[in-house]
């Protein structure tokens, strides 16, 4: 294999995990920017625990309640409410 070959090919693989590093961090942006989370994705977007979220709840925090008994939350709903203890 000459040289060139091989630069060819290392600009290749260098490409290629340069194309799944973006393709990961656009998936994981897409994930986050969901409105309507599971418990623990809405917990992890505040950098808070389960339970401080359930005791948001207790204090009025906005819940998506299902008849499955899944419960969600709409971060946006969440963001307003927290909002109203801003001075």
């Amino acid at each position: 294999m000459s040289v060139l070959e091989q630069a060819l090919l290392d600009w290749q693989k260098d490409q290629t995990n340069q194309f799944f590093a973006l393709l990961e961090t656009r998936l994981e942006e897409t994930q986050t920017q969901q409105d309507i989370v599971k418990q623990k994705y809405c917990a992890a977007h505040f950098d808070v625990s389960v339970n401080t979220l359930k005791e948001w709840v207790l204090q009025g925090c906005p819940e998506i309640r299902l008849d499955s008994g899944m419960v969600l939350y709409s971060i946006q709903a969440v963001r307003r409410w927290l909002l109203t203890y801003q001075n």
